[in-house]
């Protein structure tokens, strides 16, 4: 069976409010968070539509940020796979997880709370798992989106709280569904679809 494969433009009126945006990286910081949580995966963001603009929140060294998706692919040196929901979100859920991204933009980036969950990872500690709804006043990518989704009631990872969440759980998660993978190819941007989609 051949990949079904669409340009940028042709897919991103298919991305939603609220889904799923991971990231595998080659920079070094990436590349200690693959290692630390056993993973390829080292970052997530969530997509949100900005007037006509198709734009990633996320959690990044600079704090809460906002940027067009279309910038991040090129820029990125990775991978950029995009994730949706497997359950059915209304548009009115889906516009209450842009309220609470926007709510938190501007945060500053938990460093060390990433790398400590890393290495209770790596080192097969024991985390967490009563999971509450708080505001934090720093926030790393997997927690910022795990605390996003849990916002309208959906919990990424049963028995994991949304601060041991990682960009592994969060592929991993049975309510998220792979849709693809974006590549650029000629100087442009492609979807290469998930097999079966």
């Amino acid at each position: 069976m051949e990949n079904k494969i669409l340009k940028y433009n042709e897919v991103r009126l298919q991305i939603k409010n609220g889904d799923v945006i991971i990231y595998t990286g080659k920079k070094m910081f990436s590349r200690l968070i693959s290692w630390l949580t056993r993973s390829p995966y080292s970052h997530a963001g969530i997509a949100v539509w900005w007037n006509e603009r198709l734009m990633v929140m996320e959690a990044v060294m600079r704090g809460v940020t906002i940027a067009p998706l279309s910038r991040n692919i090129y820029q990125h040196q990775g991978n950029v796979e995009w994730f949706s929901s497997k359950k059915e979100i209304s548009e009115e859920d889906r516009l209450k997880m842009v309220i609470f991204a926007q709510e938190e933009l501007g945060k500053s980036y938990a460093r060390w709370k990433a790398i400590l969950l890393g290495l209770k990872i790596l080192l097969n500690r024991k985390l967490s798992r009563k999971d509450q709804l708080r505001m934090e006043n720093k926030l790393f990518c997997s927690q910022y989106v795990a605390q996003i989704y849990n916002s309208i009631g959906l919990d990424l990872k049963k028995n994991r709280e949304d601060r041991f969440m990682s960009p592994r759980d969060i592929a991993r998660s049975p309510l998220m569904e792979k849709r693809g993978e974006f590549k650029i190819r000629n100087n442009s941007i492609e979807l290469v679809y998930v097999q079966g989609k």
